[in-house]
């Protein structure tokens, strides 16, 4: 018998525990419960010492270099005194689990619980307290180096390979591509003119929105988490997610928008310097991250349905891009 090809499996939770039980030390009692569906697979493990999450990545968006990267990345954070969600070692001393399903390898790593509570970033102070972590981590990872491969977050990843994906699913509205496209080349020109002017270019998170990947505990500390989105980039793309995030939750609230979007800058200056041309194209990768958004809503269509990306789901994005004009 032939297994027929599988897009996306999703591991038992009752196989999975009795897994973590035998490779890690954990005590009981021990409750594991499938959390989230996103970019990954997300579980929090409830044991005899505490909480933890358990990530399972997707076997058609990371390869074990790329996590060991990320790894790297944080264990070299932490180490540098910022505070974010670490791997836990497996008792033979590795950190990566490898899960073989009908798709390929799915990669498993335990972390520790970030603590504290998320927030939707609708007050100035936690806006300017988040800018102020987010500088941190830039400040920390100038210097980070991994022996392990990641892609950039560049004109591919932004732009090329989303065009190419929406193309796809835009073949019965080719006057709305064609806008599409030709907006995308204008901001692609403008953004030329950023990068000759120089735009700070280092490791980014890849997903700094605010709302969530950030625990705030009550004495004020902020704990980063879930980096599976980071990468070489430009930083003021890394910081548009944050500004784009309170376009969006504000209601299109132009006042807060603005008041909140100071107040995280404000607190980016705190820790390190950006120049007033990383601020200026900010504007441009907000759009591209809107962009990035929409092909990645495609790019998904296989595994939740379609049925959420019609003609209305693709006017209201190309309502959005319009009114860029």
């Amino acid at each position: 018998m032939h297994l027929f090809p599988v897009a996306y499996s999703l591991l038992s939770t009752e196989a999975l525990l009795s897994h973590i039980k035998a490779h890690y030390d954990i005590l009981e009692p021990a409750r594991l419960q499938y959390f989230l569906r996103g970019m990954n697979d997300t579980y929090i493990l409830e044991a005899g010492q505490g909480k933890y999450i358990f990530r399972v990545y997707r076997a058609d968006r990371r390869n074990k270099s790329e996590v060991a990267f990320e790894l790297d990345l944080l264990n070299d954070l932490h180490a540098k005194g910022i505070n974010v969600s670490i791997p836990i070692q497996k008792n033979d001393g590795t950190l990566i689990n490898e899960f073989y399903v009908p798709e390929g390898v799915k990669y498993g790593v335990m972390f520790s619980f970030a603590e504290g509570n998320e927030k939707r970033m609708q007050h100035t102070e936690d806006s300017r307290l988040f800018g102020a972590a987010v500088a941190q981590i830039h400040q920390a990872a100038n210097h980070f180096t991994s022996e392990h491969a990641r892609g950039e977050l560049d004109f591919e990843h932004l732009m090329e390979t989303p065009l190419s994906i929406i193309k796809l699913h835009m073949e019965n509205r080719q006057e709305d591509y064609q806008f599409l496209y030709e907006l995308i080349m204008r901001l692609k020109n403008q953004l030329v003119i950023h990068l000759e002017a120089g735009l700070d270019f280092g490791i980014c998170h890849g997903d700094l929105h605010g709302n969530t990947n950030v625990a705030f505990s009550d004495d004020g500390i902020l704990t980063h988490y879930d980096f599976d989105i980071c990468g070489y980039g430009w930083r003021a793309y890394d910081i548009a997610e944050f500004r784009l995030a309170r376009e969006i939750h504000s209601g299109h609230d132009k006042d807060e928008v603005e008041r909140l979007w100071n107040a995280f800058i404000n607190g980016y200056k705190e820790i390190r310097s950006i120049s007033d041309n990383d601020i200026k194209a900010v504007p441009i990768f907000v759009a591209l991250r809107q962009l990035w958004l929409f092909s990645l809503c495609f790019s998904e269509s296989e595994l939740i349905g379609a049925a959420d990306f019609d003609d209305g789901f693709i006017d209201s994005k190309m309502e959005y891009f319009r009114n860029l004009e």
